[in-house]
């Protein structure tokens, strides 16, 4: 009955819309006009109502299969210099599971003549022009071959789970030829194979028996700065400093792109194969930061100098701009070197930015910090006598001044430049816990900096409630209190800039492949600390300390210079007690110091010296001034000490200027 039905429906429809007299032509529009209906039907489940389904399958099917290095966005410093950049490659693969003549391919690869005699012998062409043509891809050895030949394909996974066998091997990966004259050589080459084995090569499933893929490899034409560059693997992916973190920010790589490979239109020349996808990334944007690139190589070559003669755990060093809280340079020794070094465990420490991952006791750079928070409070001025007693005893343990055995009267910047522990405590003890543990919370210690580098740490800064009347006393010159190289030179900053506190920053803008500014990483507002008045009379204190005190070593003919040093004695924790034998010598400062364009903070932890030798003024010191003297020089900054003038008639005049920046009648300097 269906069956009549059907049939009696059919030919009504065919009477009744049969244009033609012919019924065969009648039927033929009939069956055009039905196959229509159903391609129709198709397209529109496919496009729309199951769409999703098959993208979805697609996507599992090839997700993740063969991964590229990208070309990442290049990282310059703040005069345009490039730091890191990816430069293109090729890397080469084959199909070993294709291959039929596996000698006969090697001996192609290798570039043995007799088989292109004998392939030139037959075609009667110019055995050298093609040898010549095919050289440039003559860079695999038989050991690569060989290995490539038993590994035979490429397992991977997909995304749900389904294990895949890829007919598909690197042969040679990062390899400097151009472009054009490869797919030229690897075309010539397949064509003699083809030839000499007798393969069908349209009758392969997988044709493109030698190929490549455009890759990029990281490269630093600087060679500086791997403590904050970082540095890649070889897809392109940061494994340290900003190449991780502009990784991470999705700013040095776009998004993730699936490439097929290359085939020729009629299928002629397999270099490539749209069967499966590679996966690689859109070019991300150009970043530039702060790092001068020349002033960090010369620090660089500085500490380097320096680790090598005294080998301690570490040298680290700072250079920042008080006023922006721009990172001009910054290293810790012992670096990664990118010309030496490989990525891996080995060069992990190597590549560790300790300046702001290892938090250490400082010592007495923190003793200006009281200072100016007493003077900020108005509970003493800088001329303030404060009487310091040889021994001043807290609890059990007993605290000495720095003259001896002698009790002595100090004005409160007479207590800076000579280092007094005594005084210091003094001075906290006027502030109380709480104005002191505000004030160093204030200048920053305790907390990250918030620096665009990773791993920072936040150093230790114990809640004042816990503090015992001995850690309290301690806290006044730099113990029981742990901050990073960079934490340093950020307060530092706030102490001599205005008394306004910045956080430090690396990252300067992003720009276009033309140099044009597409975004730029704003200065923060800061927060002010201490008063303008206030830190216009630290920089006349922390100067002299270089001037008369502890810092006199660091002293410049042409040029005022401000810091303070600090020598911590390590704790000892197999011990139980600190050991004199272990230090870590700290040296920050400012420079010009009357108007301060530079701060500088230099740590060296457990040099390996003579005991007479474990100050920092020994150790430190030498080190800041050699940087100072250079970064000066490069910058080719007025002197702010002495004027030098050639008069009218030529002669030569040196006149002192600014006089008056240094303080006197000082009661220790009387006597």
């Amino acid at each position: 009955m269906i069956k009549r039905f059907l049939k009696r429906l059919l030919n009504r429809i065919y009477n009744f819309i049969k244009p033609f007299k012919y019924e065969r032509l009648n039927a033929f529009i009939l069956l055009s006009f039905l196959l229509v209906l159903i391609y129709t039907y198709r397209l529109l489940s496919l496009a729309l109502w199951d769409g999703q389904k098959w993208i979805d399958l697609v996507s599992e099917q090839f997700q993740g299969k063969i991964m590229l290095s990208s070309e990442k966005g290049e990282i310059i410093d703040r005069n345009g210099a490039i730091l890191a950049a990816s430069r293109p490659v090729l890397s080469f693969y084959i199909r070993p599971t294709e291959i039929g003549d596996k000698e006969l391919f090697k001996q192609l690869l290798l570039g043995k003549k007799e088989q292109y005699e004998k392939y030139c012998k037959e075609k009667k062409i110019n055995c050298k022009k093609l040898i010549s043509k095919i050289s440039p891809i003559f860079v695999f050895k038989e050991s690569e071959i060989e290995k490539a030949y038993k590994k035979k394909y490429t397992i991977v996974k997909t995304k749900s789970g389904k294990i895949l066998k890829i007919p598909f091997v690197w042969l040679k990966k990062d390899v400097a030829i151009d472009r054009k004259v490869a797919y030229n050589a690897a075309r010539k080459l397949l064509k003699v194979y083809y030839n000499l084995s007798g393969e069908n090569a349209f009758k392969k499933r997988y044709p493109d028996l030698l190929g490549y893929v455009k890759e990029y490899v990281r490269v630093y034409p600087y060679a500086v700065g791997s403590t904050v560059v970082g540095v890649s693997n070889k897809f392109g992916e940061g494994l340290s400093g900003l190449e991780y973190v502009l990784q991470r920010m999705g700013i040095l790589t776009g998004k993730k792109t699936c490439l097929s490979g290359e085939k020729d239109a009629r299928g002629r020349v397999y270099l490539g194969n749209d069967a499966y996808l590679f996966v690689s990334r859109e070019k991300g944007q150009n970043v530039q930061i702060t790092i001068d690139g020349n002033i960090q190589y010369i620090f660089e070559k500085v500490v380097s100098k320096y680790g090598k003669l005294w080998h301690p755990k570490f040298i680290n060093a700072v250079l920042m701009n008080p006023q922006t809280g721009e990172i001009i340079a910054a290293v810790s020794w012992p670096f990664y070197n990118y010309m030496k070094d490989e990525p891996g465990r080995s060069s992990e420490k190597l590549l560790t930015s300790r300046f702001v991952t290892a938090p250490y006791e400082p010592g007495s750079v923190m003793k200006p910090f009281v200072a100016a928070a007493a003077i900020n409070e108005g509970l003493v001025t800088k001329d303030s006598v404060i009487f310091c007693p040889a021994t001043l005893k807290i609890g059990k343990y007993v605290f000495r001044n720095e003259f001896h055995g002698k009790d002595v009267k100090e004005r409160v910047w007479e207590i800076i430049e000579y280092s007094d522990n005594v005084g210091a405590i003094k001075l906290a003890q006027a502030l109380g816990k709480k104005k002191l543990y505000d004030y160093y919370r204030a200048f920053g210690f305790g907390q990250k900096t918030g620096v665009e580098i990773p791993g920072e740490s936040p150093g230790k800064l114990n809640d004042w409630k816990k503090w015992r009347d001995v850690e309290f006393a301690t806290l006044a010159f730099g113990h029981h209190i742990m901050v990073t190289t960079l934490q340093l030179a950020a307060a530092y900053s706030a102490l001599v800039n205005g008394g306004v506190y910045v956080k430090p920053k690396i990252l300067k803008a992003i720009v276009d492949d033309k140099g044009r500014i597409l975004k730029t990483f704003q200065v923060s507002k800061g927060r002010r600390v201490i008063s303008e008045k206030t830190s216009e009379v630290m920089r006349r204190i922390l100067t002299m300390v270089v001037e008369e005190g502890t810092g006199k070593p660091t002293k410049l003919e042409n040029f005022y210079v401000g810091g303070k040093t600090g020598t911590a004695i390590k704790y000892n924790r197999k011990t139980g007690k600190y050991d004199k034998s272990r230090i870590t010598a700290t040296f920050a400062g400012a420079f010009p110091m009357t108007n301060p364009r530079y701060v500088l903070v230099v740590s060296v932890d457990e040099p390996k010296v003579p005991k007479n030798m474990l100050w920092a003024t020994k150790i430190a010191v030498p080190i800041f001034r050699e940087l100072a003297e250079r970064v000066l020089l490069y910058e080719r900054i007025p002197p702010d000490r002495k004027l030098y003038r050639i008069d009218e008639n030529g002669n030569f005049t040196i006149i002192d200027i600014n006089r008056d920046f240094l303080l006197t009648n000082g009661l220790q300097q009387k006597k």
